[in-house]
């Protein structure tokens, strides 16, 4: 793999890349995980307490799904809290997830342009592939990774050279698309064009991901229109 990987940065093509974050930057589809617990009650007839979503997003599932158990009084065991409320999610990105505002017009950019585009996300690859299909950007991407055919997160570099592999193009000429700050630093300082761009969930970092991309727009159409000015 690292000899792969020199292999690109010594290679003097021009052909360019971009890669994609999903949650967050291609979909907004983050509310999902701060609604699925309220969803999931309600589902069952219980009322959910406020800002119940805060409460579930700092917990692991089997957390969660404890806290739901022993609070509303469930009586199911947690296995089964965490396949429900997980078939939850799963419904969200087959039927309902969107695209950010901007997203369709930067990708068809992108590939008019001649760019090979790829995807580096958290998620699991059936719900990225039913959102992306539903949504007729599938056929957009040259290869779409995950942290778990991976094997690490993107606390390491590995996803953005793997997916510049696919690509085949060198890291200096591929940019990485990311609204969390820690993705985007792990991607430049492996020597990849960050660009960042705002979503509410992250809003917390946003002074900082400004500051450290290569490139900030508050959504894809500001974006594009850097890209288009750059180009």
């Amino acid at each position: 793999m690292r000899d792969d990987i020199a292999r690109l940065k010594g290679d003097k093509t021009e052909r360019k890349g971009a890669i994609f974050d999903v949650d967050g930057t291609l979909l907004d589809s983050m509310p999902i995980w701060m609604e699925a617990g309220a969803r999931y009650l309600e589902s069952l007839g219980k009322v959910p307490e406020e800002y119940l979503g805060e409460r579930l997003f700092a917990m692991t599932m089997t957390e969660a799904a404890a806290y739901l158990n022993d609070t509303y009084g469930l009586q199911k065991e947690i296995p089964e809290i965490i396949e429900e409320v997980n078939a939850i999610v799963e419904k969200f990105y087959f039927e309902e997830a969107p695209l950010k505002p901007g997203a369709i017009e930067l990708l068809n950019w992108m590939r008019d342009s001649g760019m090979k585009i790829a995807v580096a996300t958290s998620s699991d690859y059936p719900l990225i592939e039913a959102a992306f299909k539903r949504l007729g950007i599938f056929e957009y991407f040259t290869e779409i990774l995950t942290c778990s055919q991976v094997g690490v997160g993107k606390e390491k570099p590995l996803i953005y050279e793997k997916a510049a592999l696919a690509m085949d193009t060198a890291p200096e000429n591929t940019c990485v698309v990311e609204d969390a700050l820690h993705a985007l630093l792990t991607a430049k300082k492996a020597g990849f064009f960050t660009i960042g761009v705002y979503d509410e969930a992250s809003a917390g970092n946003q002074k900082e991901l400004q500051k450290n991309a290569d490139l900030y727009g508050e959504n894809f159409y500001e974006i594009l229109k850097k890209l288009r000015e750059r180009s």
